[in-house]
């Protein structure tokens, strides 16, 4: 198979056109993130402080999750049928009048929480649809050879948007009402929309006859053919989209793997490793915060690297590296709740979560980024937007099973026990990525 970075050709780095193209995207895209992480963080602040109640916060958190698992194949079939400059443009300006929607009917109604609740719903429904639609449109907004950069930028705007989101949030919330809270966070969605709609979503759209061609070469059979003027079942969209995925063997064995981590790594990140700090470490919410936060520091500082660095003609071994990295980092998590070692002095525990944490994030860009970027290329612009949907359905259905799969295991065994056997299946699952004739061109 010859070489994908031959086989699809790019623009200059210099060109003028394009370098603001990136700017307007990832200045919409943080402004947006920003707006969504103050919005969660305060809502959540708000729900516990006014009700109190546990049950009422994890049904706000549900309601956030539950849309993106669902209608991300939806997203994903629009997002190949229609314009994506009017959905992104549009989905963002929607967010804003949403959440100023809010605003006009809890002053005439007070801000109850069914209203809260709605507003919750519908932000995640629109958030679904947006990150679909700009996610497939990435490819077409930077020339071939500034993939890895635009995806490495777009993590780090992730990350520090994740980190300034729930500091932001807190010094808002702490020093004006909530609704006037609620207008600015809805003012910033309006902003983001505006910086959106200078962008060129065709800047890089040459591309497309090559990258059918390559997707039918890496194809084990015909590849899939699809119907110009539009699917007329939304189901058959999706089947399409999952088929494609199916054919397309390199993507489709990487995404078996990222499936298994992903199943093993939210077990351990989001169930176990907060009940071994918090409960069985018993060490601060303060220390826990800056744990919690010292991955998102470890994705952006990395993230940023990897944009200045070469790209690599081939990733599969150092994907295989930074999974082993990453399995291992994973074992670590339960290795201070063995026996005696829990009696170390917090400050040590404090630092070695850290340690772990930010080698952890940062082998993880080294994985994900690769990924993406081969995904992104080897797809055609017309399917772009059902694989990108069918990944996030995938991503996002597995999340929940290993937590709740964690949480049952944490009852009948020991806290480290889970994260170690964790980690050495994430080992022994890179390994076997290693010897797959699927990913030997990678």
């Amino acid at each position: 198979m010859e070489n994908m970075n031959e086989k699809i050709d790019g623009k200059d780095n210099g060109d003028p056109k394009e370098n603001i193209n990136i700017i307007l995207y990832l200045a919409g895209k943080i402004v947006s993130l920003l707006g969504t992480h103050i919005y969660t963080f305060a809502i959540s602040l708000y729900i516990l402080r006014t009700t109190g109640s546990g049950l009422s916060f994890a049904l706000s958190v549900l309601l956030g999750m539950v849309p993106r698992v669902l209608l991300s194949p939806v997203a994903g079939s629009l997002a190949d049928k229609r314009d994506r400059k009017k959905m992104v443009v549009g989905l963002d300006i929607l967010s804003g009048i949403i959440v100023l929607g809010l605003v006009v009917i809890s002053s005439i109604y007070g801000l109850r929480l069914i209203f809260i609740y709605a507003t919750t719903l519908f932000l995640a429904v629109v958030n679904t649809f947006f990150d679909v639609s700009i996610g497939a449109a990435i490819p077409n907004l930077v020339s071939d050879k500034n993939l890895v950069k635009i995806n490495s930028y777009t993590q780090a705007s992730t990350s520090l948007a994740a980190i300034m989101g729930p500091v932001l949030g807190g010094l808002i919330y702490g020093l004006v009402p909530i609704k006037l809270f609620l207008i600015i966070n809805g003012i910033s969605f309006l902003i983001s929309g505006f910086s959106e709609s200078f962008i060129n979503f065709k800047y890089n759209m040459r591309d497309s006859k090559e990258k059918e061609e390559l997707a039918a070469e890496l194809a084990t059979e015909s590849p899939i053919q699809v119907d110009e003027k539009g699917i007329k079942a939304l189901l058959k969209d999706i089947k399409e989209g999952l088929d494609f995925i199916k054919e397309l063997k390199p993507i489709y064995a990487l995404m078996k793997f990222a499936l298994l981590y992903n199943l093993l790594i939210n077990a351990t990140l989001a169930v176990i490793m907060p009940f071994i700090i918090n409960d069985t470490l018993k060490m601060s919410s303060t220390q826990f915060g800056v744990i919690e936060g010292s991955f998102s520091v470890g994705v952006l500082i990395t993230s940023i690297v990897i944009g200045k660095l070469p790209e690599r003609e081939k990733n599969l071994k150092i994907l295989v590296i930074g999974t082993v990295i990453m399995g291992l980092m994973v074992a670590f998590i339960g290795i201070p709740a063995i026996g005696s070692l829990q009696n170390l002095n917090t400050s040590i525990h404090f630092i070695y979560f850290i340690l772990v944490m930010i080698i952890f994030s940062a082998c993880m860009i080294f994985v994900n980024i690769p990924i993406s970027v081969a995904m992104q290329r080897m797809t055609p612009d017309k399917m772009m937007g059902r694989v990108m949907g069918t990944m996030g359905t995938l991503a996002g259905g597995i999340a929940p099973l290993g937590i709740i799969v964690s949480g049952l295991l944490l009852d009948v065994l020991p806290p480290f026990i889970i994260p170690i056997i964790s980690g050495i299946l994430i080992i022994i699952a890179a390994l076997v990525m290693s010897r797959d004739k699927n990913l030997r061109d990678f």
